[in-house]
């Protein structure tokens, strides 16, 4: 380690490995520079090794097969996996204990074996490192109801706009930081009034090695494009000119962080978080990062029927979207590929929050038909019970009649008067009902009472299923 310098890439480009390393690993990317290099000090801080001595260790073992020193360099790596703790450098340069997390042991994996390789003939055996449980993936993609809590959450309209632009325009945050306002390309389209393409140099890998012809194609859909419209007010208001050239997000005021008032807007992760804290109070957490994979699983949605090879200039954010976009000579600078643009449009429903008022109107209208279905439940029931007693009455009448042994000329007239009431009755459920046309016996008349009585409680248990459903 006494090559070490005051910084990590340095050091790194010190050793004739390390270079290699750099050169077929790193330099394409300074977010994969940044963490592989940092993962492989630390693993060398840890074993003392350099770099050059790594190398030479998966040397030994090739030079001495079937002995105990075959796997000296992937014993090496195992031993320091299995620790709980690992060391790394304070400010003063002073060993600090760590723990040492599955997450952390992971990534320091992968980086150990691509340093490896590298350099070729000298790549670790693949099982190496097996043993560590890799957790499971925290995905967090923000679904729309999530984007109207964080809008409101926000404290200007230029970070309401932010918002809505990842979810219908989802780029990595280094890209987003490039963006100018000339970048928003207009179209004749009331659904979709923005496009934008993003050249290779200012995606992941900077337009180098399998990057060089790497695109991005993007879509602002109309609410996003609202927001936009509040954005621009504001710079007004502000007193902030801007053009084509000036940064689509500016910074509105001065920053230690870096930011600068009129500027590129710098502290867009710290936007994210401040809002979730007061969105979600603790319960969710939000980044730029997250909204990368928005649009992603609504075209994974069986409904939008996207053709997944087509739609990767949409997703070019992704490793898999990015590697497999290219340029075409059906390309354009100035007019999206309409194909492109007909896939976008069928994701618009499942982006933007009018969909949620459109819910609660059918949800509305389900309501309304449970409560007219209540309604006619209870008449009914209220009929069946008065048909119920005057049954009751006319079979009692009919008890006495044949008891009696004159028909009196009032039994008669009282007899008349129970089956008029009896027919009107009748005739609300049946219309076509007569007295005359029924000459059957009254039990046979309160077998089809039972029946509309069944009936109701059919009608009870529909409502009583549509209710929980709707809960």
């Amino acid at each position: 380690m006494s090559k070490l310098t005051d910084t990590t890439k340095e050091w790194l480009l010190s050793f004739v490995s390390g270079q290699n390393f750099f050169d077929k690993k790193c330099k394409n990317s300074k977010d994969t520079e940044q963490i592989y290099i940092g993962r492989v000090f630390t693993y060398c801080f840890n074993v003392g090794k350099n770099p050059d001595e790594l190398i030479q260790l998966k040397l030994t073992g090739l030079q001495n097969p079937a002995t105990e020193k075959e796997f000296l360099a992937e014993e090496t790596l195992e031993n320091f996996l299995r620790q709980n703790t690992y060391l790394k450098p304070d400010k003063e340069g002073n060993k600090v204990k760590a723990e040492f997390t599955e997450s952390t042991k992971v990534g320091l994996l992968a980086a150990v074996k691509s340093f490896y390789d590298s350099t070729r003939g000298r790549s670790l055996v693949q099982d190496v490192g097996e043993f560590i449980e890799v957790p499971e993936a925290k995905k967090r993609t923000p679904k729309v109801e999530d984007c109207l809590k964080l809008e409101e959450a926000m404290t200007t309209d230029r970070d309401k706009f932010l918002v809505w632009f990842l979810e219908s325009c989802p780029v990595r945050k280094n890209t987003l930081k490039q963006l100018k306002f000339s970048d928003l390309k207009p179209l004749n389209d009331k659904d979709v009034p923005f496009w934008l393409r993003v050249d290779a140099k200012r995606l992941k890998g900077g337009g180098k090695g399998k990057y060089k012809k790497a695109k991005h194609i993007g879509f602002l859909h109309y609410y996003a494009v609202q927001k936009f419209e509040a954005y621009k007010a504001e710079l007004k208001q502000k007193g902030i000119e801007y053009n084509d050239n000036t940064p689509l997000f500016v910074s509105y005021k001065s920053t230690k962080l870096g930011s600068k008032k009129g500027g590129t807007l710098t502290n867009i992760f710290a936007v994210f978080v401040d809002a979730s804290d007061k969105a979600f109070k603790g319960e969710k957490r939000f980044s730029p990062h997250d909204f990368r994979d928005v649009l992603s699983t609504v075209l994974m949605n069986p409904k939008v029927k996207a053709n997944t090879n087509l739609t990767k200039p949409l997703t070019s954010h992704c490793p898999q979207g990015i590697e497999a976009t290219y340029e075409n000579p059906e390309d354009s600078e100035y007019n999206p590929n309409s194909d492109l643009l007909a896939v976008f449009k069928s994701c618009i429903p499942y982006l933007i929050p009018e969909t949620i008022p459109e819910l609660k109107i059918e949800l509305n209208q389900q309501k309304a038909l449970l409560t007219d279905t209540e309604s006619k439940f209870k008449t009914q029931q209220s009929q069946i019970e008065e048909l119920k007693a005057l049954v009751t009455q006319i079979l009692n009448h009919e008890k006495d009649m044949n008891f009696s042994p004159i028909e009196t000329p009032e039994y008669k007239q009282e007899s008349k008067e129970i089956l008029d009431k009896r027919e009107q009755q009748f005739k609300k459920i049946d219309p076509s009902y007569t007295h005359e046309a029924q000459k059957t016996k009254f039990s046979t008349e309160s077998f089809k009472i039972i029946d509309k009585k069944s009936e109701a409680k059919k009608d009870q248990k529909e409502y009583t299923k549509g209710e929980d459903n709707e809960q």
